[in-house]
C-alpha cells in the first residue's frame, strides 16, 4: 500500500502545483478548478488507502519480492461474463450526450444508470 499512497500523493501534489501555476498564468477558473479537483480526488484516494487499508500487505511494498513469487495471488472477485459494466458505460454516455443535446436523453441515461446499478449490485451480492 506504500507504493500506492506515494504514487497518488505525488500525483495530487503535481495537480495542485499545476493548478496554481495555471491560475497565475491564465486566470482561467475552469481549468484551475479541474486541476484542483484532480488533486482533491487523488488526495482522497490516498487518504482512504492510508486510513482504511493501512494494514494491507501487498507484494509490491516489499523490495525483495520477485514478480513470479506473487503470481496467482487472489486479488478479488471479478465477474467476467457480466454485461452490466458495459451497459453502465453506455448509460453514462447517454447522460453526457443528453446534457449537451436533449434533457430527455439525459433523463433516460439517469434512469438506465440507476436500473443498471441496481442490477449490478444484486449480481455482485450473489457472488
Amino acid at each position: 500500500m506504500k507504493a500506492f499512497i506515494t504514487l497518488f500523493l505525488s500525483s495530487a501534489t503535481f495537480g495542485a502545483v499545476a493548478a496554481i501555476v495555471y491560475w497565475f498564468s491564465s486566470h482561467e477558473i475552469i481549468g484551475t478548478l479541474m486541476l484542483g479537483l484532480m488533486a482533491l480526488g487523488l488526495s482522497f484516494a490516498a487518504g482512504y488507502a492510508l486510513l482504511a487499508e493501512k494494514n494491507a500487505q501487498l507484494p509490491g511494498d516489499e523490495e525483495t519480492v520477485q514478480h513470479k513469487e506473487s503470481a496467482g495471488e487472489v486479488l478479488g472477485v471479478f465477474t467476467k461474463e457480466s454485461a452490466w459494466p458495459i451497459l453502465l458505460a453506455f448509460s453514462i454516455l447517454a447522460l453526457f450526450v443528453g446534457v449537451v443535446w436533449s434533457p430527455f436523453v439525459a433523463a433516460a441515461g439517469i434512469g438506465a444508470m440507476l436500473l443498471i446499478l441496481w442490477r449490478l449490485s444484486a449480481e455482485s451480492a450473489r457472488v
